[in-house]
């Protein structure tokens, strides 16, 4: 599973290195074949080959891999990653993974649900197993079990060693089959056909109970079969959503109707300082979203965000972005267009629940609540405004909400008290896609999808959620390289 980057973390480097100041003394090997491991450390110089590792004696398999991107970027320095994960789910389903940075080091073995989990490890396993550690890029490995011991091989065939590429590209494949070819913007018809698509399937959206109205409330129930994975405020960044279809086994499930996408809002206004006016990739990524939609009615929900309007309130550093938005919709594409974007707003629900999960764009409500007032929101508008705009309690925040909202959000929903609460909304630091834990609260995440280096996704396995992160590369123009 991915860790969180920063500053944080690289003040931290020395310490971990420190610890692990004895790997000089390893005996150092160049894998070209199958090697058993003993019980003294092992450094291992990988170049751009990946490794299998197996677990004996029971013949449980992982594979190793350097975390390449699909494009070799120039001047980027620095020891590889590794992703660690049991390639049987890996490639076809969601599932888990460790990723090792420079300095990390898991120990596999039993003892260890999540382990078991993510790795399909079998409780018959040895509570520690075998650790493995990034070095600087080189793999330092210990047994810590005499017999039977585990073993190491290279996987050194071509349809092996660029297997994630591989796989990764044909996901691109059929994404650009999904958008219709490169990723740009669509001409105005094209535009406004897809939006009038949209909003006819948004009159009787799958999985939402019917308001008093007789139309889909505010409220999407996911079924229990169903996978969900959580992406929060993506902010006009389009690269950053298709990394994620483009990883793990995100889009299979879509495809399979397996799983179901949830988007927090606030796809457009970038928030990058001196982009605040910049709205192309606003809408870009919209029709990124719509054509999505169109491809996956009753598995992808985006849920209403602040940002998802076209009032003056609407402002960054000073630009009114609603109102801009509303300009360029009405500019670019026309009036009809910007009718039909606004009809879209009106139809779009506000929470998310499953039986693993509940979501919504920025807050609980802080006061008692039920389902049915969720379904019927459009005549509370205290209510709209509480689950898109407000934020945790702070000092000079006193209306905010606190750990108690939470665990009465939770119970008033019907939902189990340990239940997963996600929001987007609101970033906790400048240098981070995802947030566990916060406000001290058990289980309440924050995600947010903008960062310009990394992404991350609330991702259900099992019967839990989990965040990973994913590093930010150039889908678009890699997409827009590849053949129909």
């Amino acid at each position: 599973m991915a860790k969180s980057g920063g500053k944080a973390r690289k003040t931290l480097l020395k310490m971990l290195r420190n610890s692990f100041s004895g790997l000089s003394q390893c005996e150092e090997v160049d894998v070209k074949e199958a090697y058993q491991l003993s019980e003294k450390k092992v450094r291992v110089h990988l170049k751009d080959y990946p490794l299998q590792i197996h677990l004996h004696p029971d013949g449980k398999e992982l594979d190793l891999y350097p975390e390449r991107p699909l494009i070799e970027r120039d001047g980027e320095e620095g020891p590889p990653n590794y992703i660690l994960f049991d390639p049987a789910r890996y490639f076809t389903e969601i599932s888990g993974f460790y990723r090792l940075e420079d300095g990390d080091r898991i120990t596999l073995g039993s003892e260890d649900p999540e382990q078991r989990l993510f790795l399909d490890l079998p409780k018959e396993l040895p509570p520690r197993k075998l650790s493995i550690t990034n070095d600087e890029g080189n793999l330092i490995f210990k047994s810590h079990v005499s017999n039977p011991r585990s073993c190491i091989s290279p996987l050194l065939k071509d349809k092996k060693v660029d297997r994630v590429i591989r796989w990764r590209i044909k996901k691109l494949q059929r994404l650009r089959r999904i958008f219709g070819g490169p990723i740009k913007l669509l001409s105005d018809r094209e535009a406004l056909s897809l939006i009038r698509e949209v909003n006819e399937i948004m009159e009787t959206e799958a999985c939402r109970p019917e308001n008093s109205a007789g139309r889909p409330g505010g409220l999407v129930t996911i079924p229990g079969k169903m996978q969900v994975f959580i992406v929060g405020d993506l902010h006009a960044k389009p690269d950053n959503l298709l990394t994620i279809l483009s990883q793990n086994g995100f889009l299979e499930t879509l495809e399979a109707e397996q799983a179901c996408l949830v988007i927090l809002g606030d796809a457009v206004h970038n928030e990058e300082e001196g982009q605040y006016d910049e709205m192309e990739n606003s809408l870009l990524i919209m029709d990124l979203i719509f054509k999505l939609k169109v491809r996956f009615p009753k598995q992808l929900f985006y849920i209403r965000g602040n940002h998802d309007s076209f009032s003056e309130d609407i402002a960054k550093g000073g630009v009114p972005q609603g109102l801009l938005w509303e300009k360029t919709l009405s500019k670019t594409r026309g009036k009809a267009y910007r009718k039909e974007m606004a009809r879209f707003y009106d139809a779009l629900a506000y929470v998310v629940t499953s039986k693993r999960v509940i979501t919504c764009h920025a807050a609980p409500a802080t006061s008692a609540i039920t389902p049915e007032m969720i379904t019927n929101i459009q005549e509370n508008p205290k209510l709209v405004k509480q689950l898109i705009s407000n934020r945790m309690m702070r000092p000079g925040r006193p209306s905010g909400y606190t750990k108690g909202d939470v665990k009465r959000f939770r119970k008033n929903m019907g939902l189990p008290p340990d239940t997963p609460f996600v929001v987007g909304h609101t970033p906790m630091s400048s240098d981070d896609t995802l947030w566990e834990h916060v406000g001290d609260i058990d289980n309440h995440y924050i995600a947010y999808a903008s960062d310009r280096h990394q992404v991350g996704v609330m991702t259900q396995i099992g019967d839990g959620m989990y965040p990973f992160r994913y590093p930010v590369e150039p889908i678009s123009s890699i997409i827009d390289s590849l053949s129909d």
